[in-house]
């Protein structure tokens, strides 16, 4: 049963002393992730509480790392690519192939963070975004105009 009536100094002093010990320890990345693979993780967990994700989660996480960087490369070759060996039909197939390649990393990352939990539709509460629509300013309809 708690004590009735005001707190001594002395005990307000002990709670302040012991209080909560809070530790925020966060998921580390694995030692074999590349360099913009660690930097994929950290954003990552570093946008969500530090509770979000456990030790269940590394393998996820570092697939999911992993497919991003990935994708992240082939956009980086499409966006090389020459036009002009779009004219041959080796460059058209190989072209293709990295369209293709760019959209199983794409739909592999996109997989995983369904998974992890960690998309927009997963963070945020339906109701919440129901009230934020309806809170901004509407325009007129374009037949109202």
């Amino acid at each position: 049963m708690a004590q009735r009536g005001r707190k001594s100094a002395a005990a307000v002093a002990v709670v302040a002393q012991v209080g909560p010990v809070v530790s925020e320890s966060r998921l580390r990345p694995s030692l074999h992730l590349s360099d913009a693979e660690q930097a994929v993780w950290a954003r990552l967990v570093n946008d969500h509480p530090a509770t979000a994700f456990t030790e269940t989660h590394r393998d996820l996480i570092e697939l999911y790392c992993q497919h991003i960087v990935q994708a992240q490369l082939l956009a980086d070759e499409i966006q090389n690519f020459d036009r002009v060996w779009l004219a041959d039909d080796d460059g058209l197939k190989r072209y293709d192939r990295m369209l293709a390649m760019r959209e199983r990393e794409v739909r592999s990352a996109s997989s995983l963070a369904t998974r992890l939990r960690i998309t927009r539709q997963a963070t945020t509460d339906p109701k919440t975004v129901g009230r934020a629509n309806a809170s901004t300013a509407r325009s007129k309809k374009p037949w109202e105009i």
